[in-house]
């Protein structure tokens, strides 16, 4: 059994720009798991904010340096893309969101597909 925060933080939220494709079909499998799992717990929000919530995608721990482009602070890597403002949330948003993936409990069943 895997917490729900630990499928959603576990999960390789970008399998899709594989170009292994064991990778994507992995990735696949799992991203169904988890949107079959948020179906049957009426997830109120959308997995792209689940996301963000768990990789603390949140405005106030990035910095806008040119129009447009956010980087987190501190930038220390040269070679990492901006993000957009609406790939980010408010923190008010992501404790929200946090708060309801806390309460949906640290057993529920896991039936991840071993990839």
């Amino acid at each position: 059994m895997r917490a729900l925060y630990d499928q959603l933080k576990g999960h390789d939220w970008y399998y899709g720009y594989s170009d292994d494709h064991r990778v994507w079909k992995k990735g696949q499998r799992r991203h169904d798991h988890l949107r079959r799992l948020l179906g049957s717990l009426n997830c109120p929000y959308p997995m792209q904010h689940l996301r963000m919530a768990v990789e603390e995608m949140v405005v106030d721990m990035f910095v806008e340096e040119t129009p447009g482009h956010w980087y987190r602070n501190p930038h220390t890597y040269k070679n990492v893309a901006p993000v957009k403002r609406s790939e980010l949330l408010l923190r008010a948003d992501q404790v929200q969101i946090l708060a309801w993936i806390e309460a949906q409990g640290e057993q529920i069943t896991a039936d991840t597909p071993h990839v």
